[in-house]
């Protein structure tokens, strides 16, 4: 508390008074002088509070990596948390973020005195980062996941976002079986051996690659859901890029995060991420915060898609290869991506009568642990996107049988879609209030100082996101660059 000082003003107030009986003709200006002197008296008598407010920086490593060039969503971190601040009680929090590479996590920058928290997206980064560190032989890898287990280890927050997820955690399948396609052994293995929680896949295999796939193309599983979109539709014709499912999931109010949102569900962009499993006892405390619905996603007709199988052969390949060429030629874009546009464009898909099966059932999709030393570092884990836009109503339906489809071209798209709010604010922010809380959480912000629940706002970079990320432009790279 600060109080000014009280000025003693006697002596300026009769050298007032002398002036007025000296010269007459100025005793109203002397009065309108005195009367000017007693309001600044009154003012500077006045006693003023100032409460110095505690300003807490949250600093947070995103993972950018994206071994593969496989995108991902990761630049939409910084635009959700990126100077975000907000107060509670005496203490102002505010993030601040930072993509690290992995030359930065062998460099030893990813520490607890330069970061609170370690964010891994999903898609190229965390997906694309399961598949190669699922090579646990190689030197670097190991160095590479020591590095960021002891950073938790020593108290850091690491938040895994779908494919993040499956990065930081082993996989299991049904009972009694094992990981056996390379896709299923490599996220096994990718496992940072730091999480209690393991994924789950009934079935996981990536498209094209799938040695099952002339009599069994269902057992890409969740993958099914990753790449095979074509631009959807609203009721009023608005073309949006809608890959994935959004979906309304059960939410446990026993924790922090969730515990003062009024609803009983909460709807969540979900893109082909796993379902999670946590042991019936366990080293620590850990928490279920979100489960998938108890409803299928593979029962329910709006949601439920249908498997294709490739019969292209080589001449689909290679005619997938040239295409690709081609494109980059023509987008002027980089070499480096020829493979991944040649596995979009590999043409000769045929629909199957196979659905895509999940098992996800009432299983949990985010959890909240605390590792079991004295530095009690935080692991989030989510198999959902709550950076994404979500939609309402719809359906998705199978693409007409063009004789030579492609996965870039997609094999099924959402139609009926809800026409979206003027701004698209309502939609593309509903589950940012999500990213804010689960990445504070992490960072050890007290339970009751969490950020507020609310939408978040479309600033001049969130607008970039729109143009690129959100609405089609009716090109094929587009919906390419935003499988």
């Amino acid at each position: 508390m600060i109080s000014l000082t009280r000025i003693k003003t006697l002596r300026f107030q009769i050298w007032v008074f002398f002036a007025a009986l000296c010269l007459d003709t100025n005793i109203k200006k002397s009065r309108a002088f005195l009367t000017l002197e007693i309001m600044i008296i009154k003012d500077t008598e006045s006693t003023t509070e100032i409460k110095e407010t505690e300003v807490k920086n949250i600093r947070v490593a995103i993972l950018a990596e994206e071994p593969l060039g496989w995108g991902s969503g990761k630049h939409y971190f910084p635009v959700i948390l990126d100077d975000y601040t907000w107060t509670s009680g005496a203490t102002s929090y505010k993030f601040s973020t930072n993509y690290l590479f992995d030359k930065d996590i062998l460099n030893g920058k990813l520490n607890v005195s330069e970061y609170d928290v370690l964010l891994v997206p999903g898609g190229g980064v965390g997906d694309g980062e399961a598949i190669t560190k699922g090579f646990n032989n190689s030197r670097k890898v190991r160095k590479w996941k020591k590095h960021i287990c002891k950073f938790i280890k020593d108290g850091g927050g690491c938040v895994g976002i779908c494919g993040g997820t499956a990065l930081i955690t082993g996989l299991i399948k049904e009972p009694g079986t094992t990981p056996t396609t390379f896709f299923e052994r490599q996220y096994d293995k990718s496992s940072l051996g730091i999480s209690c929680v393991t994924s789950y896949y009934k079935d996981l295999a990536l498209p094209l690659f799938n040695l099952f796939q002339r009599k069994h193309p269902e057992k890409i599983g969740a993958m099914g859901y990753i790449f095979s979109f074509a631009p959807g539709e609203t009721t009023d014709g608005a073309r949006i890029h809608t890959g994935g499912v959004p979906i309304d999931f059960q939410i446990r109010k026993d924790n922090p995060i969730f515990s003062d949102f009024s609803k009983e569900t909460l709807r969540i962009r979900w893109w082909g991420g796993p379902a999670l499993i946590v042991p019936e006892n366990s080293d620590r405390e850990v928490t279920i915060l979100l489960r998938y619905p108890v409803e299928e996603i593979s029962e329910n007709k709006s949601t439920r898609i249908y498997a294709w199988r490739y019969i292209g052969g080589i001449r689909g390949i290679i005619s997938g290869i040239f295409r690709a060429f081609k494109m980059v030629k023509n987008e002027n874009d980089s070499l480096k991506n020829v493979p991944m546009y040649a596995f979009y464009l590999a043409g000769g898909w045929k629909q199957s009568d196979k659905l895509i099966e999940l098992n996800y059932s009432n299983k949990p999709c985010m959890t909240a642990e605390i590792y079991p030393n004295e530095n009690k570092g935080r692991i989030l884990l989510c198999a959902a996107h709550p950076e994404y836009m979500i939609w309402w109503n719809g359906q998705i339906e199978e693409i007409d049988d063009s004789g030579f489809n492609c996965i870039g071209e997609g094999f099924h798209r959402w139609n009926n879609i809800d026409s979206l709010s003027k701004t698209v604010e309502d939609e593309f922010t509903y589950t940012w209030w999500v990213v804010r809380r689960i990445t504070a959480w992490a960072a050890k912000v007290p339970d009751n100082h969490l950020p507020l629940i609310s939408k978040g706002k479309i600033t001049e970079n969130a607008k970039l996101i729109l143009s690129e990320n959100i609405f089609w432009d009716s090109s094929l790279i587009d919906q390419m660059k935003n499988i």
